[in-house]
């Protein structure tokens, strides 16, 4: 997608399957193309040798035929009966080469009974593009050269001949097409998300500059009025550094965004409860009545990036309030291990109106949403952190409407735990 391209690893090994896979289908259609030529071609040389069998054959039949003992009749009714009907042009012309009897694909110039000069002129034109192909055979008798024997390909050759290059022709299109496709879905497609991460950006920014702004705003009001007292200076500063520190963790946060950013191990239920207060703050003027609350056990230390996963989880949590009904809704914030402990597990639980069926496969991908207003990258910024970043995976467990919606999220155990254990 051209997010995940500074110095990443993981990106470069994405890059290097999707070569991989494109370097596949290319020798692959190559492969696919010489195969289909090499049997084109030796179909073609088996009916060459067929034809050729066949020539020595009618060869040697007119060879006998122009003994003097043979009649008139026996000649014209051999060449009518058999050589008329091979299934290739041939023509037999004296030593000096002209004309004597033939059976062309013309259907126009068929015929012996009509030899006139306009006739002659183009059989013998035909005679002598089969002879600029193969030498014609020699019909002798008694060591004397009588005639000349001039014969050209079957049509199905000359069509099997040129099938190789339509084939080419069409897998040329072919992958022209694909390419060009392919280019173009993915120039729309990185538009699209170049586009939607300046929405999310601003969006990120919007919050924490928009309360810095009222905060700046009351302290000018409470001045004008006289009533900014040493307490009131004092959390309005703590509020606004609050603000302050959120902006700082919106820059690293989309500063990572391109990097390999660096794991340590955490607690992950420190993660989780951080990020469950930060929208508890907010559910009087987002939920109007959800209920936001968690059930964590135990964990051991997960190598995490902790800004990075507090945004996957701000990404779930937020979508699940958005979700649920402003007064009957509730989110669920739950923590796990599984596999005897080895990976640990989040499950982000709401009774919301849930994702349709039909559109449950495609929920991670660039672009889907199911908001009005929304860029969906969400999800697919967040499937990607947890995926390419921490070795782990993110997924839609299920999702019923107005019952219940889980997406999963499992993390391998750090291995300095498991070494400890």
């Amino acid at each position: 997608m051209g997010l995940f391209r500074k110095k990443n690893p993981e990106f470069y090994g994405h890059y290097g399957a999707s070569l991989f896979y494109r370097a596949f289908l290319l020798f692959g259609v190559i492969g696919i193309t010489f195969v289909f030529i090499t049997y084109t071609q030796d179909v073609i040389l088996r009916l060459k040798e067929e034809e050729t069998q066949n020539v020595e054959v009618y060869a040697r039949l007119y060879q006998a035929l122009i003994n003097p003992e043979a009649s008139t009749s026996d000649i014209d009714l051999i060449f009518e009966t058999i050589i008329q009907k091979a299934r290739f042009p041939m023509v037999f012309s004296d030593s000096a080469g002209n004309p004597q009897n033939w059976r062309l694909l013309d259907r126009s110039i068929d015929t012996v009974t009509a030899k006139t000069p306009e006739v002659l002129v183009k059989v013998k034109k035909a005679m002598d593009e089969m002879d600029r192909h193969r030498p014609p055979k020699e019909i002798r008798y008694q060591g004397q050269l009588v005639l000349l024997f001039h014969y050209g390909d079957h049509p199905i050759v000359n069509r099997l001949r040129w099938m190789p290059y339509v084939e080419l022709a069409l897998v040329a299109i072919f992958i022209i097409s694909g390419y060009v496709g392919f280019r173009n879905i993915k120039r729309s497609e990185q538009r699209h998300i170049w586009v939607g991460m300046a929405k999310e950006t601003a969006h990120q920014l919007g919050t924490p500059l928009s309360s810095l702004m009222g905060w700046v705003e009351l302290l000018r009001t409470q001045n004008e009025e006289g009533k900014n007292t040493p307490e009131v200076i004092r959390e309005v500063a703590g509020r606004m550094e609050a603000d302050l520190k959120r902006l700082e963790k919106v820059a690293n946060r989309f500063g990572q965004i391109g990097s390999m950013p660096e794991l340590k191990p955490v607690d992950l239920n420190a993660i989780l409860s951080e990020s469950v207060a930060y929208f508890k703050q907010r559910l009087p003027r987002q939920g109007n009545g959800a209920v936001l609350r968690e059930n964590l056990s135990t964990l051991p230390p997960v190598e995490v990036n902790g800004e990075l996963f507090g945004w996957v989880l701000e990404n779930l949590i937020k979508n699940a309030l958005e979700a649920v009904d402003p007064k009957l809704g509730v989110i669920e914030v739950s923590s796990g291990t599984e596999e005897g402990g080895k990976r640990a597990w989040i499950r982000v639980t709401d009774n919301g109106k849930g994702i349709p069926s039909g559109a449950q496969k495609r929920v991670f991908n660039p672009g889907f949403t199911t908001k009005k207003r929304g860029w969906g990258l969400g999800l697919t910024l967040a499937k990607r952190i947890v995926e390419e970043y921490h070795k782990g995976r993110l997924y839609l467990e299920e999702s019923m409407p107005n019952v219940r919606t889980v997406f999963t999220i499992t993390l391998p155990v750090s291995n300095k735990h498991e070494d400890k254990g």
